[in-house]
């Protein structure tokens, strides 16, 4: 009898909790809820370093790193709150040690997608390949992002001979030759260019007409595409002296 009491009384105070407990835990905003599991596991997660080294100072962004498997379902429609964050990250896409990756062809590019691939100037676009080969980075690192100009000094004009004269110049990095040229100032009608890369840069000029001032400009343009253009310089062509013949 005082077994059923002590049952009855242990009932009723558990109820009596579990009404108090039931409405504060519906009112929260933030809950996890775990129906049916047979285990729960927590484990701490550390990203590599390199992993974040790469992605020092970038906001909103999706990271996948050791994914066994990926799946992606299509979406009908990009929720909203989505496609905020989506409109507040430029487009990109990262995908590292990743053990899986299914790649489905397209028979013609959808609308939107195209419409996206416009906004992009700089990508890389593998199509209809069987295998993926990665070597290491042998492009100068100087010249990722290099947006400085080359350094023209030395610009110097030397007639060579009867209409010829070279044009000379250098600059701190290797870049093309162009000579702008023509007999009036401000005005280049004429020009001669050497797409090779030099520091050290030379360029002949022929038939000129001998006595006459021409005006000049040179250009160069480095391996990232930066251009410079000098001032106008000026120079007189070799002037043809005519030696009477004497005859004795």
């Amino acid at each position: 009898m005082m077994n059923a009491r002590k049952a009855m009384l242990f009932l009723a105070v558990f109820f009596l909790l579990l009404a108090f407990t039931l409405p504060a835990v519906s009112q929260q905003g933030d809950s996890i809820i775990v129906n049916n599991a047979d285990e729960v596991k927590e484990k701490s997660v550390s990203a590599d370093q390199n992993l974040l080294d790469s992605f020092a100072g970038v906001r909103q962004r999706v990271v996948v790193q050791y994914a066994n498997r990926l799946l992606s379902p299509e979406l009908v429609a990009v929720p909203g709150s989505l496609q905020t964050l989506l409109d507040q990250v430029p487009a990109r896409v990262v995908v590292q040690f990743a053990n899986n990756g299914r790649r489905r062809s397209l028979v013609a590019v959808p609308g939107t997608l195209q419409t996206l691939l416009n906004q992009v100037s700089d990508r890389v676009i593998f199509q209809y390949a069987n295998a993926n080969r990665g070597s290491q980075l042998v492009y100068p690192a100087a010249l990722i992002n290099d947006t400085t100009l080359p350094l023209l000094t030395d610009i110097a004009a030397r007639t060579t001979g009867i209409g010829i004269a070279d044009i000379t110049w250098t600059t701190d990095e290797f870049a093309t030759s162009t000579v702008l040229y023509g007999t009036q100032p401000g005005d280049y009608p004429q020009a001669v260019n050497d797409p090779l890369y030099y520091k050290e840069h030379v360029v002949t000029l022929s038939n000129l007409t001998s006595g006459t001032t021409y005006y000049y400009k040179v250009s160069s343009t480095d391996r990232s595409g930066n251009t410079i253009t000098s001032e106008e310089y000026s120079f007189i062509a070799l002037i043809h002296i005519y030696l009477p013949l004497v005859v004795r």
